[in-house]
């Protein structure tokens, strides 16, 4: 921090290929920082973030930056590597349907907004997706069906998130709890603690 004082001391891990790995700890700690670390949107002062050479990194953060408010869903999604047929089917399996993906990404509710990121973010063919509380501003169904999706993907995870329906339904193999550093295996009545200190 500005004023001198640490954010973390002493924390180190590796995270393993294809591995879900999942950051957790009360409001404040540093979840999202860490991320940004990892990104390189900021710099820490000391220590290392060492990614592998061939690493590709999708990152979604919880101000949807990647957002291009004037651009329609479809053209958001698609960029210049996707078809739009292509880029209208992965639509669809974040519920966007018809003429819906024509809309514009400014007139979309916060929930609609998080839906393209996260389609975004998962098209990107990335080998690493970094997620900064993904279901913020999603209803439990739409939760569950983005969870499915990204169970699915084959790359790696690293995700900040106090949900305990979908961090089941993504799979998640490790936590990590911050700011004490400690790594232990996936243990959901540590999350629904989190979960409820977060409330």
């Amino acid at each position: 921090y500005p004023d001198g004082s640490n954010l973390y001391k002493d924390l180190s891990f590796l995270i393993n290929k294809q591995e879900r790995f999942l950051i957790i700890g009360e409001n404040g700690v540093g979840k999202s920082t860490l991320l940004k670390l990892i990104v390189g949107e900021l710099k820490q002062h000391n220590g290392e973030i060492i990614l592998g050479n061939k690493e590709c990194i999708a990152y979604y953060a919880q101000e949807q930056e990647i957002l291009d408010l004037n651009k329609t869903i479809l053209d958001n999604v698609k960029g210049n590597t996707y078809s739009e047929g292509e880029a209208r089917n992965f639509l669809g399996s974040f519920l966007f349907f018809n003429d819906d993906v024509y809309k514009l990404a400014k007139v979309l509710s916060p929930g609609e907004k998080a839906r393209v990121c996260l389609a975004m973010v998962m098209m990107k063919r990335a080998n690493l997706i970094l997620l900064d509380e993904p279901t913020n501003h999603l209803d439990p169904e739409t939760q569950n069906i983005i969870g499915d999706n990204f169970h699915d993907y084959p790359g790696t995870i690293i995700m900040v998130s106090h949900n305990p329906e979908f961090v089941k339904n993504v799979g998640v193999d490790r936590m990590l709890i911050l700011p004490t550093g400690k790594i232990t295996n996936y243990d959901e009545e540590l999350l629904y603690k989190y979960h409820d200190l977060n409330k």
